[in-house]
C-alpha cells in the first residue's frame, strides 16, 4: 500500500496556503475513507501520523487566528481612540486613515483565519470518527 502524496507539488504553485491545505485535507479523508474498509496495521499507523500532523495544523492556527483577532481588537479601540481624541487636521486625518486601514487588514484577514480554523476543526472531528471506525470502536 503506497499511500497518496498530499503536498504542493500535487496542487501546483498558483494555490494559496489556505486553499492547498483544505485540499490536502479533503483529498487525505477521501482516501482513508475508501482505504478504511480493509484496515491493516500500516494504514492505522498512516492515519495516526496524518491525524497528528492535521491536529498541530489545527493548534497552529488557532493561536494565529487569536493573536490576529486580538490585534484587530487593539487596532480597533486605538483606531477608535484616535478618532475621537485626535483633532481634524492633517495629521489627525493620516493618523486616522492609517489605523482604520490596519484594522481592516486585520478584520479581513481574521475573518479569512476563522473560516479556515472551521474547516480544520471539522475535518479533524471528521478524522476523530475514521479512527474509531479503524479501530472498530464505532459502526
Amino acid at each position: 500500500m503506497n499511500p497518496p502524496r498530499f503536498g504542493p507539488e500535487q496542487s501546483g504553485p498558483l494555490f494559496c496556503y489556505n486553499v492547498l491545505m483544505d485540499k490536502k485535507l479533503r483529498n487525505y479523508i477521501k482516501y482513508i475513507e475508501k482505504e478504511s474498509a480493509h484496515p491493516t496495521a500500516e494504514l492505522i499507523d498512516y492515519h495516526k501520523t496524518m491525524t497528528q500532523q492535521f491536529q498541530h495544523e489545527r493548534m497552529i492556527h488557532l493561536i494565529v487566528t487569536f493573536f490576529f483577532a486580538l490585534f484587530m481588537i487593539m487596532f480597533f479601540m486605538l483606531f477608535m481612540a484616535i478618532l475621537l481624541m485626535m483633532p481634524n487636521s492633517e495629521a489627525g486625518m493620516l493618523m486616522k486613515t492609517c489605523t482604520g486601514l490596519v484594522t481592516l487588514i486585520f478584520l479581513v484577514t481574521t475573518i479569512f483565519y476563522v473560516r479556515h480554523y472551521y474547516q480544520l476543526e471539522n475535518g479533524t472531528q471528521k478524522l476523530e470518527e475514521i479512527t474509531r471506525k479503524l479501530y472498530k470502536r464505532d459502526k
